[in-house]
């Protein structure tokens, strides 16, 4: 009986030894210093103002749109549709679309303006 119980203490100790070591290994991954991570903090809102419609070549579509925020913005995009979205690009505190596609001026019912600080 005596070797028995010996056995199962040896099994026992190896154990411990290999979870020891286990644990050790793990606490010497360490990540460096990120500006990686999660937070939290108030969304807010711009405001669309002076908008103004330019017509194609064929008076039927709407060629470009132009409006201010009255925020500063890094990139802006607009959509008539929620499908097809337009670059914008900043001229002189301007922001100008340029529709590359054909929307026509009677399906135009909406602006989204999505702006990105």
């Amino acid at each position: 009986m005596f070797k028995k119980s010996s056995r199962v203490l040896l099994v026992t100790l190896l154990l411990f030894v290999l979870a020891g070591s286990t644990y050790a290994f793990a606490a010497q991954n360490v990540v460096g210093d990120s500006f990686a991570g999660d937070g939290e903090g108030k969304i807010g809102f711009y405001n669309v103002k002076s908008i103004q419609y330019t017509l194609a070549d064929n008076p039927v579509n709407v060629g470009s749109v132009s409006f201010v925020l009255d925020q500063l913005a890094s990139e802006v995009q607009i959509s008539f549709d929620d499908t097809a979205f337009f670059d914008c690009s900043l001229s002189a505190g301007v922001w100008t679309c340029t529709v590359d596609s054909e929307v026509s001026v009677l399906k135009a019912e909406k602006l989204r303006v999505i702006a990105v600080q």
